[in-house]
């Protein structure tokens, strides 16, 4: 009889794994749109948002990636997903901004905010040089006689009259305590609004942002008085 030497140790593995779906994130963010009744594109129309500049603070959109679209009452909402084109910030990974568009006949005024806490280490170093080597900047509350509010945010308006109309105490409180970050656009028939804190394109952030910037929104168009164009 043969000998033999013992056999090596058996294997005996389980079954692989079943790999990680790739667009498991894609069709659960269609789903989530589709029973809200949102709809989703994955490119977005770039002329469209570029048309609505000149823009006071937003930066200038470069290109544009997902869109979510939908309407509320009399308001038609866009949000996308918003990138400035500049290399420093895209490989800080702060190139990109999740941007609300917003278009209504209940608004009739014009303003511009932009927090002056960013968020971001390479706009905050920009914003520092800006401040060391720029133009001066108007006094704190120099300019809606509003120093709380404007010690956290920059303000640019037609006129000290139209930014009481357009920058209504509701809104400026809505700013304030909710830790507002990001730029703020008003303009008759329409806004625009990047949050800085935002950035994510899921159903779960999603939910969040278009939480906000409802409130924003019905924050915005609390007018004490009747609404009149403006000059």
């Amino acid at each position: 009889m043969a000998h033999y030497p013992p056999p090596p140790p058996g294997g005996g593995f389980p079954p692989a794994a079943t790999p990680p779906d790739p667009y498991a994130h894609e069709r659960a963010l269609a789903e989530w749109a589709r029973q809200r009744g949102y709809f989703l594109s994955p490119a977005a129309d770039l002329a469209w948002y570029r048309a609505w500049a000149p823009f006071s603070f937003l930066f200038p959109i470069q290109r544009v990636g997902r869109e979510l679209r939908m309407s509320a009452g009399e308001a038609m909402v866009w949000v996308v997903e918003a990138f400035e084109g500049d290399a420093v910030k895209e490989v800080a990974g702060e190139d990109r901004h999740l941007t609300c568009f917003l278009t209504s006949p209940k608004l009739a005024y014009r303003a511009a905010i932009r927090s002056k806490s960013t968020g971001g280490l390479v706009s905050e170093l920009s914003r520092g040089l800006d401040d060391l080597f720029g133009s001066p900047k108007p006094a704190v509350g120099g300019v809606i006689g509003d120093p709380a509010f404007e010690a956290r945010f920059d303000v640019a308006v037609p006129t000290r009259e139209e930014a009481s109309a357009a920058l209504t105490m509701p809104l400026r409180q809505q700013l304030l305590q909710g830790g507002f970050r990001g730029v703020l656009e008003l303009r008759a028939g329409g806004l625009v609004c990047a949050m800085f804190d935002r950035p994510g394109f899921d159903p779960v952030s999603l939910d969040g942002t278009l939480a906000w910037f409802g409130q924003i929104y019905r924050a915005a168009t609390q007018y004490p008085h009747a609404v009149t164009p403006p000059p």
